[in-house]
Protein backbone atom coordinates (compact mmCIF):
# COMPACT_ATOMS: atom_id res chain seq x y z
CA UNK A 1 0.00 0.00 0.00
CA UNK A 2 2.43 2.39 0.84
CA UNK A 3 4.38 1.44 -2.56
CA UNK A 4 1.29 2.21 -4.36
CA UNK A 5 0.41 5.29 -2.80
CA UNK A 6 4.13 6.33 -3.31
CA UNK A 7 3.92 5.50 -7.02
CA UNK A 8 0.73 7.54 -7.16
CA UNK A 9 2.44 10.54 -5.35
CA UNK A 10 4.79 10.39 -7.84
CA UNK A 11 2.57 10.33 -10.97
CA UNK A 12 0.39 13.25 -9.70
CA UNK A 13 3.57 14.69 -8.83
CA UNK A 14 4.85 14.25 -12.59
CA UNK A 15 1.73 15.31 -13.85
CA UNK A 16 1.41 18.32 -11.57
CA UNK A 17 5.02 19.28 -13.14
CA UNK A 18 4.13 18.46 -16.87
CA UNK A 19 0.51 20.54 -16.41
CA UNK A 20 2.63 23.67 -15.02
CA UNK A 21 5.47 23.41 -17.63
CA UNK A 22 2.69 23.36 -20.29
CA UNK A 23 1.23 26.16 -18.68
CA UNK A 24 4.55 27.75 -19.01
CA UNK A 25 5.40 27.17 -22.32
CA UNK A 26 1.64 28.40 -23.56
CA UNK A 27 1.77 31.37 -21.23
CA UNK A 28 5.96 32.38 -22.86
CA UNK A 29 4.70 31.23 -26.49
CA UNK A 30 1.71 34.32 -26.22
CA UNK A 31 3.99 36.76 -24.57
CA UNK A 32 4.19 39.75 -26.82
CA UNK A 33 7.59 40.46 -28.54
CA UNK A 34 9.01 43.82 -27.08
CA UNK A 35 10.11 46.08 -29.75
CA UNK A 36 12.87 49.22 -28.94
CA UNK A 37 12.92 51.64 -31.82
CA UNK A 38 15.16 55.10 -31.63
CA UNK A 39 12.19 56.74 -33.39
CA UNK A 40 8.56 56.57 -32.70
CA UNK A 41 7.33 56.13 -35.90
CA UNK A 42 8.31 52.70 -36.52
CA UNK A 43 7.31 51.78 -33.35
CA UNK A 44 3.81 53.05 -34.11
CA UNK A 45 4.38 51.11 -37.67
CA UNK A 46 4.95 47.98 -35.60
CA UNK A 47 2.66 48.26 -33.27
CA UNK A 48 -0.16 48.76 -36.26
CA UNK A 49 0.95 45.74 -37.97
CA UNK A 50 1.55 43.64 -34.45
CA UNK A 51 -1.36 44.68 -32.40
CA UNK A 52 -1.55 42.78 -29.34
CA UNK A 53 1.31 40.72 -30.52
CA UNK A 54 3.73 43.46 -29.35
CA UNK A 55 4.89 46.24 -26.91
CA UNK A 56 6.78 48.90 -28.31
CA UNK A 57 8.91 51.44 -26.35
CA UNK A 58 10.66 54.65 -28.46
CA UNK A 59 13.85 56.50 -27.13
CA UNK A 60 12.74 59.80 -28.83
CA UNK A 61 9.47 61.19 -28.48
CA UNK A 62 10.00 64.70 -28.08
CA UNK A 63 10.18 67.03 -31.46
CA UNK A 64 12.49 68.77 -29.84
CA UNK A 65 15.21 66.00 -30.24
CA UNK A 66 17.14 65.34 -33.33
CA UNK A 67 18.80 62.19 -33.92
CA UNK A 68 21.12 63.16 -35.82
CA UNK A 69 23.31 64.51 -32.54
CA UNK A 70 21.62 62.92 -29.79
CA UNK A 71 24.16 61.33 -27.11
CA UNK A 72 22.80 57.68 -25.82
CA UNK A 73 22.48 57.16 -22.20
CA UNK A 74 23.38 54.23 -20.38
CA UNK A 75 19.14 53.44 -20.42
CA UNK A 76 19.00 53.41 -23.87
CA UNK A 77 21.26 50.92 -23.93
CA UNK A 78 19.81 48.88 -22.09
CA UNK A 79 16.59 49.03 -24.03
CA UNK A 80 17.70 48.18 -27.06
CA UNK A 81 19.84 45.29 -25.84
CA UNK A 82 17.08 44.04 -23.57
CA UNK A 83 14.53 44.34 -26.89
CA UNK A 84 13.30 41.39 -28.87
CA UNK A 85 13.82 43.24 -32.32
CA UNK A 86 15.35 46.74 -32.09
CA UNK A 87 13.93 49.16 -35.25
CA UNK A 88 16.48 51.29 -36.51
CA UNK A 89 16.26 54.30 -39.18
CA UNK A 90 20.05 53.78 -40.02
CA UNK A 91 21.63 56.15 -43.16
CA UNK A 92 23.26 58.00 -40.59
CA UNK A 93 20.46 59.44 -38.82
CA UNK A 94 20.57 57.40 -35.52
CA UNK A 95 23.79 55.23 -36.36
CA UNK A 96 24.82 55.72 -32.71
CA UNK A 97 22.41 52.81 -31.88
CA UNK A 98 23.58 50.20 -34.43
CA UNK A 99 26.99 48.99 -31.98
CA UNK A 100 24.25 49.21 -29.12
CA UNK A 101 22.10 46.80 -30.78
CA UNK A 102 24.20 44.18 -32.12
CA UNK A 103 22.99 41.45 -29.64
CA UNK A 104 19.76 42.21 -30.36
CA UNK A 105 17.93 38.77 -31.68
CA UNK A 106 16.70 41.01 -34.11
CA UNK A 107 17.99 44.32 -35.67
CA UNK A 108 16.09 46.00 -38.53
CA UNK A 109 17.23 48.67 -40.28
CA UNK A 110 15.59 51.22 -43.04
CA UNK A 111 18.66 51.29 -45.13
CA UNK A 112 18.61 47.83 -45.70
CA UNK A 113 15.24 48.74 -47.61
CA UNK A 114 16.25 51.65 -49.59
CA UNK A 115 18.27 50.19 -51.96
CA UNK A 116 19.13 53.69 -53.58
CA UNK A 117 19.68 55.48 -50.78
CA UNK A 118 23.45 56.38 -50.64
CA UNK A 119 25.91 58.62 -48.60
CA UNK A 120 24.91 62.10 -48.76
CA UNK A 121 20.82 61.88 -49.45
CA UNK A 122 18.09 62.58 -46.89
CA UNK A 123 18.18 60.34 -44.17
CA UNK A 124 14.91 60.65 -43.13
CA UNK A 125 13.78 57.45 -44.40
CA UNK A 126 10.22 57.44 -42.80
CA UNK A 127 9.79 59.80 -45.70
CA UNK A 128 10.12 57.20 -48.57
CA UNK A 129 6.75 55.33 -49.16
CA UNK A 130 8.67 52.31 -50.47
CA UNK A 131 11.07 51.76 -47.87
CA UNK A 132 8.54 52.12 -45.51
CA UNK A 133 6.07 49.67 -47.18
CA UNK A 134 8.92 46.70 -47.41
CA UNK A 135 10.06 47.62 -43.71
CA UNK A 136 6.54 47.34 -42.21
CA UNK A 137 6.30 43.75 -44.51
CA UNK A 138 9.55 42.23 -43.49
CA UNK A 139 8.74 43.09 -39.78
CA UNK A 140 5.12 41.31 -40.26
CA UNK A 141 7.11 38.28 -41.34
CA UNK A 142 9.36 37.90 -38.56
CA UNK A 143 6.12 38.37 -36.02
CA UNK A 144 4.55 35.94 -38.01
CA UNK A 145 7.04 33.66 -37.39
CA UNK A 146 7.68 34.58 -33.70
CA UNK A 147 3.65 34.50 -33.35
CA UNK A 148 1.78 31.77 -35.77
CA UNK A 149 -1.39 31.86 -33.57
CA UNK A 150 -1.76 35.29 -34.35
CA UNK A 151 -0.75 34.42 -38.00
CA UNK A 152 -3.55 35.80 -39.32
CA UNK A 153 -4.23 38.66 -37.06
CA UNK A 154 -0.73 39.94 -38.30
CA UNK A 155 -1.66 39.41 -41.76
CA UNK A 156 -5.11 41.53 -41.71
CA UNK A 157 -3.16 43.98 -39.55
CA UNK A 158 -0.46 44.36 -42.71
CA UNK A 159 -3.21 44.66 -45.62
CA UNK A 160 -4.83 47.64 -43.67
CA UNK A 161 -1.45 48.94 -43.62
CA UNK A 162 -0.37 48.48 -47.35
CA UNK A 163 -4.50 50.00 -47.77
CA UNK A 164 -3.05 53.03 -46.17
CA UNK A 165 0.17 53.10 -47.97
CA UNK A 166 -1.64 52.47 -51.34
CA UNK A 167 -3.47 55.52 -50.71
CA UNK A 168 -0.64 57.80 -50.10
CA UNK A 169 0.95 56.85 -53.32
CA UNK A 170 -1.93 57.82 -55.27
CA UNK A 171 -1.82 61.19 -53.57
CA UNK A 172 1.87 61.51 -54.05
CA UNK A 173 0.91 60.35 -57.95
CA UNK A 174 -2.29 63.11 -58.27
CA UNK A 175 0.55 65.98 -57.18
CA UNK A 176 2.66 64.66 -59.65
CA UNK A 177 0.35 64.84 -62.48
CA UNK A 178 -0.76 68.16 -61.57
CA UNK A 179 2.10 69.50 -60.17
CA UNK A 180 5.43 68.08 -61.63
CA UNK A 181 8.40 70.33 -61.55
CA UNK A 182 7.04 72.92 -60.10
CA UNK A 183 9.69 75.17 -58.01
CA UNK A 184 9.90 74.84 -54.33
CA UNK A 185 12.24 75.67 -51.48
CA UNK A 186 12.99 73.93 -48.50
CA UNK A 187 15.02 75.28 -45.10
CA UNK A 188 16.52 71.20 -44.44
CA UNK A 189 15.85 68.11 -46.60
CA UNK A 190 13.75 66.22 -44.44
CA UNK A 191 10.92 64.80 -46.45
CA UNK A 192 12.73 65.47 -50.13
CA UNK A 193 12.23 61.73 -51.20
CA UNK A 194 8.25 62.44 -50.76
CA UNK A 195 8.42 65.81 -52.41
CA UNK A 196 10.35 63.96 -55.11
CA UNK A 197 8.14 61.15 -55.56
CA UNK A 198 5.10 64.05 -55.89
CA UNK A 199 7.18 65.57 -58.64
CA UNK A 200 8.40 68.87 -57.47
CA UNK A 201 11.50 70.63 -58.16
CA UNK A 202 13.78 71.72 -54.72
CA UNK A 203 15.36 74.69 -55.88
CA UNK A 204 17.65 74.92 -52.60
CA UNK A 205 18.94 71.07 -52.30
CA UNK A 206 22.38 72.27 -51.68
CA UNK A 207 21.80 74.76 -49.27
CA UNK A 208 19.42 72.68 -47.55
CA UNK A 209 22.17 69.97 -47.29
CA UNK A 210 24.32 71.84 -45.91
CA UNK A 211 22.11 73.62 -43.20
CA UNK A 212 21.27 69.74 -41.97
CA UNK A 213 25.06 69.03 -42.22
CA UNK A 214 25.98 72.17 -39.90
CA UNK A 215 28.60 72.37 -42.94
CA UNK A 216 28.37 76.09 -43.79
CA UNK A 217 25.72 77.46 -46.49
CA UNK A 218 27.17 79.60 -49.03
CA UNK A 219 26.59 83.03 -49.35
CA UNK A 220 25.47 82.77 -53.12
CA UNK A 221 23.28 80.36 -52.45
CA UNK A 222 21.90 81.81 -49.84
CA UNK A 223 21.48 85.22 -52.28
CA UNK A 224 19.84 83.05 -54.84
CA UNK A 225 17.60 81.52 -52.24
CA UNK A 226 15.96 84.71 -50.96
CA UNK A 227 16.05 86.16 -54.58
CA UNK A 228 13.61 83.09 -55.40
CA UNK A 229 11.37 84.31 -52.42
CA UNK A 230 10.80 87.40 -52.82
CA UNK A 231 10.31 87.22 -56.48
CA UNK A 232 8.13 83.78 -55.77
CA UNK A 233 9.60 81.66 -58.40
CA UNK A 234 8.86 79.31 -55.73
CA UNK A 235 5.26 77.84 -54.76
CA UNK A 236 6.12 77.85 -51.06
CA UNK A 237 8.67 77.39 -48.23
CA UNK A 238 9.05 73.88 -46.27
CA UNK A 239 10.26 74.72 -43.00
CA UNK A 240 11.51 71.75 -39.95
CA UNK A 241 10.83 73.41 -37.17
CA UNK A 242 13.09 71.50 -35.44
CA UNK A 243 16.19 72.87 -37.14
CA UNK A 244 16.64 76.77 -36.40
CA UNK A 245 19.28 79.09 -37.62
CA UNK A 246 19.30 82.78 -38.47
CA UNK A 247 19.16 82.06 -41.56
CA UNK A 248 16.02 80.35 -41.86
CA UNK A 249 14.81 82.56 -39.57
CA UNK A 250 15.62 85.75 -42.46
CA UNK A 251 13.69 83.12 -45.16
CA UNK A 252 10.81 82.59 -43.26
CA UNK A 253 10.32 86.36 -42.78
CA UNK A 254 10.68 86.98 -46.31
CA UNK A 255 8.19 84.39 -47.11
CA UNK A 256 5.47 85.93 -45.25
CA UNK A 257 6.24 89.26 -46.76
CA UNK A 258 6.30 88.32 -49.82
CA UNK A 259 3.32 86.08 -49.24
CA UNK A 260 4.75 82.66 -50.49
CA UNK A 261 3.19 79.89 -48.23
CA UNK A 262 5.47 78.64 -45.06
CA UNK A 263 4.49 75.10 -44.55
CA UNK A 264 5.91 72.76 -42.15
CA UNK A 265 7.30 69.30 -41.97
CA UNK A 266 9.05 68.16 -38.39
CA UNK A 267 10.51 64.78 -38.55
CA UNK A 268 8.81 63.40 -35.17
CA UNK A 269 5.80 61.27 -35.63
CA UNK A 270 3.05 63.86 -34.02
CA UNK A 271 1.53 61.97 -30.87
CA UNK A 272 -1.58 60.12 -32.13
CA UNK A 273 -1.19 59.64 -35.57
CA UNK A 274 -0.68 56.62 -37.41
CA UNK A 275 2.37 56.83 -40.22
CA UNK A 276 -0.39 57.55 -42.94
CA UNK A 277 -1.97 60.13 -41.08
CA UNK A 278 1.02 61.89 -40.36
CA UNK A 279 2.01 61.66 -44.26
CA UNK A 280 -1.53 63.00 -45.16
CA UNK A 281 -1.24 66.05 -42.90
CA UNK A 282 1.90 66.83 -44.88
CA UNK A 283 0.57 66.61 -47.83
CA UNK A 284 -2.74 68.05 -47.88
CA UNK A 285 -1.08 71.82 -46.83
CA UNK A 286 1.03 70.87 -49.50
CA UNK A 287 -1.76 70.17 -52.19
CA UNK A 288 -3.53 73.04 -50.80
CA UNK A 289 -0.52 75.90 -51.16
CA UNK A 290 0.20 74.41 -54.60
CA UNK A 291 -3.44 74.72 -55.60
CA UNK A 292 -3.74 78.25 -54.56
CA UNK A 293 -0.41 80.01 -54.88
CA UNK A 294 0.40 80.69 -58.44
CA UNK A 295 3.20 79.18 -60.47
Amino acid sequence: MRSLRHGGLQTIFALSVWAFMSFSSSVAHAAPRHIVCVESVWCRIAQDIGGESVTTQALITSQDLDPHHLHPTPSMARQLAQADAALINGATYDDWALPLSENTPLRMVATDYAPSWKEGDDPHLFFDPDTVYHFGEHFAHWLISQAPDHKAAIEARLNTFQRHYDAITQHLASLNARFHGQAIAVTEPAGERLLHRAGLHVVDQSWAHAIMNDSGVSPRETAALEGAITQKTVRFLLVNPTVTSPQIDRLVSLAQTHSVPVLRLGETLPSGLSWAEWMSTILDPIDRALSQSTP
